[in-house]
């Protein structure tokens, strides 16, 4: 099995952790990319830094990357140091998973935006 990739969607689109309906994870071996698992996203049955729940769920199935249209501060930090976080730029899933593949992705090295107005003052 080669490298392990995971991204949250709706449909085609790539969400952030917190927002997708499901979670899907590839198995990326050289330039060839194979979905080995899709999933329902847990965060959607949690009230509270909802994409934390996202990112346990793959933290336990020992992925190392993971690709998102945006990542909030409570998320990056949880997983800061424990895997690779790529912006999706826009792309659709399967034209975010070819752009991983030939390195073309923008690594997320801080929180891509502001904590809620709910967790300003935490």
């Amino acid at each position: 099995m080669g490298e392990l990739v995971a991204v949250p969607v709706t449909g085609d689109e790539v969400t952030g952790p917190g927002e997708g309906m499901e979670i899907h994870i590839y198995s990326i071996d050289g330039k060839n990319a194979k979905m080995i698992e899709s999933y329902e996203n847990p965060a959607l049955k949690a009230s509270m830094t909802r994409g934390i729940y996202m990112l346990k769920s793959i933290l336990e199935k020992n992925v190392r990357y993971l690709i998102v249209s945006e990542m909030g501060g409570p998320g990056f930090r949880f997983v800061k140091n424990k895997i690779k976080m790529y912006d999706s730029g826009g792309l659709n899933e399967k034209d975010a998973i070819n752009a991983f593949i030939n390195n073309q992705l923008r690594e997320i090295t801080e929180p891509t935006h502001e904590p809620h107005h709910d967790m300003e003052n935490k």
